[in-house]
């Protein structure tokens, strides 16, 4: 069996930070959207496992859309 580090929480948020800007992410259902399209893609990747831990990371990172909002909103105004 092949050992697999999975990403932390946070770099899992970091990263959907930074693609809910690029992709111009602006309601929570999209951000959803978003969250599975990245979980979908680590768990083929092989950087994490398909199992029910993955509902709990789901969760925890569907319900940190206020910080990715806040996030979206401070790289809105730093643009010139």
């Amino acid at each position: 069996m092949e050992n697999v580090i999975e990403p932390s929480t946070e770099n899992l948020l970091l990263e959907l930070k930074r693609r809910a800007l690029e992709e111009l992410v602006t309601n929570e259902a999209a951000y959803e959207e978003l969250v599975d399209e990245l979980v979908a893609e680590k768990i083929e990747w092989g950087e994490i496992h398909e199992n029910d831990d993955n509902i709990g990371l789901r969760e925890d990172l569907i319900g940190r859309w206020p910080d990715v909002l806040e996030y979206i909103h401070s790289k809105e105004t730093e643009k010139p």
